[in-house]
């Protein structure tokens, strides 16, 4: 029986390489082996998938990118899962550089494979496991992934940045500022651009408080807001005093509210700014859809006046013109402001309780998100860069 696959192109388009790379492999990915070795193969390859979901955690989507990535080099090398070799990789990295692609696949494309990679060979390399393959078939795995080939993935840009950076004071104020200008323009020309920038600015100053991922910004919901446990900040700041974020992998997480500037700022766009912004939604069924997670548009924070929920995308591209105009060095990412959400948490807390609040399962990866030479954040008052938000700005 022939699997047919939907492809979304007309009768005479042919699949572009990047379409023919998104593509899962098919449940006869290892039909070039037979036999036991291709019985066996399967079940190695369904273990270490139940280990990754099961035992590990992984989401089922990123299960299924890793396996596949695993398929695609056993496709392309043609040997068993315990017959890779370094070779392999280096084999397959160069089948992906062609005339139209003179660069091969995307540095994270690759890091992406890698991680992949690592992570079956790590399986594979259990002294049970080697011992069971070497009774059976009379070899006996090896690395295939080492610091060797490992390093086109870590020199094909050797002039980029580190990823990981803080905005110091004096940038958040620059960027303010700019989103402030670009209000008090908005408004003085009577656009419709007013309400957007003024929404933008609130979710830029929340993303930096609360250390948030872009993908949790553009979902954030008025119930994920709760009055805190603590009755400090349960007096100063109410039903706003904390925010609960299901992140990534769906660890859940409860941050405090604890600057009044902010509470302010928020409390502000609630009433001035959100109500506009609703008016305008041209959205009938009431509900916001953003892949497979539905929200209801009155439940959703920063809703945009077209599709409901913002992209990251846009966004990401908001915050680099934004940056731009306001004279900043470097181009600042939505995960720039999470980097300075950590560093500003750091030594208000301490780096155990931001780990909590960053919902990261490492200290290790907290402290690579703390930057102190950037915002000396020991000795400033969090709030000092925040000011003038009202009544000027509506």
């Amino acid at each position: 029986m022939t699997t047919v696959l939907p492809m979304k192109r007309t009768i005479n388009s042919a699949p572009t390489e990047e379409a023919s790379l998104k593509q899962a492999p098919q449940a006869d990915a290892l039909s070039f082996l037979s036999g036991r070795e291709r019985e066996y193969a399967n079940s190695l390859i369904s273990q270490w998938y139940g280990h990754i979901r099961h035992w590990e955690g992984n989401k089922p989507a990123s299960c299924d990118q890793h396996r596949d990535a695993l398929l695609r080099l056993l496709r392309h090398a043609e040997v068993t899962p315990w017959e890779l070799r370094p070779i392999h990789v280096v084999n397959y990295l160069e089948s992906r550089i062609t005339p139209e692609r003179p660069h091969g696949l995307q540095s994270s494309t690759i890091a992406g494979y890698a991680s992949a990679w690592r992570s079956f060979q790590s399986f594979l390399l259990k002294q049970e496991t080697i011992n069971d393959i070497a009774r059976e078939f009379g070899q006996r795995p090896t690395e295939f992934v080492t610091e060797a080939n490992a390093v086109g993935i870590k020199t094909r840009k050797p002039d980029k940045r580190a990823a990981g950076w803080a905005l110091n004071a004096s940038h958040i104020d620059a960027m303010d500022k700019e989103f402030r200008y670009e209000a008090a323009v908005a408004k003085q020309r009577g656009t419709k651009s007013l309400l957007p920038v003024l929404r933008d600015r609130v979710m830029f100053h929340l993303a930096i408080h609360f250390a948030l991922r872009v993908s949790e910004l553009v979902t954030v919901k008025l119930s994920d807001f709760h009055a805190s446990d603590d009755p400090r900040l349960n007096a100063r700041f109410g039903d706003y005093g904390a925010l609960s974020v299901f992140g990534k992998n769906d660890v859940f997480g409860t941050i405090p509210m604890r600057e009044p500037d902010i509470h302010a700022l928020l409390t502000w766009y609630l009433g001035s700014v959100r109500p506009q912004i609703l008016s305008r939604c041209k959205n009938p069924d009431g509900i916001c859809r953003l892949g497979k997670e539905s929200i209801p548009l009155s439940d959703l924070l920063f809703p945009t006046e077209r599709s409901g929920v913002m992209s990251a995308n846009n966004y990401r591209k908001r915050l680099g013109n934004v940056a731009l105009q306001a004279g900043l060095p470097r181009k600042p990412t939505p995960h720039t402001l999470r980097h300075t959400g950590c560093t500003l948490m750091v030594p208000l807390y301490s780096p155990e309780v931001a780990q909590k609040y960053m919902r990261h399962k490492h200290l290790a990866t907290t402290l690579h998100y703390y930057h102190p030479q950037v915002l000396h954040a020991g000795n400033q008052h969090a709030g000092v860069y925040i000011d003038g938000y009202f009544p000027d700005d509506e």
